[in-house]
C-alpha cells in the first residue's frame, strides 16, 4: 500500500513548500517519497507525520 502523504497534504491544505518549512525536507525529495520512489528514514517519517498531523502508521501504512 502506498503512503498517504499527498492525500493528507491536500486534506490539511498544505503545499510541498509548506511541508518543507515544517520538516526541512526538500520538495524534490518529498515528491520522490510521495511517489514511493524514495524510502524515507525513520526520522523523516516522524517529521512528515508531525507536519501532516497524523500518526506515522496512518501516513505510512504497513505493506
Amino acid at each position: 500500500m502506498k503512503n498517504r502523504i499527498r492525500e493528507l497534504r491536500f486534506k490539511n491544505g498544505l503545499t510541498m513548500d509548506d511541508v518543507f518549512v515544517l520538516t526541512k525536507i526538500w520538495p524534490a525529495k518529498l515528491s520522490r517519497i510521495e511517489r514511493d520512489i524514495f524510502k524515507p528514514s525513520p526520522r523523516e517519517k516522524k517529521l512528515i507525520s508531525k507536519a501532516l498531523r497524523a500518526p506515522i502508521k496512518e501516513v505510512f501504512p504497513e505493506r
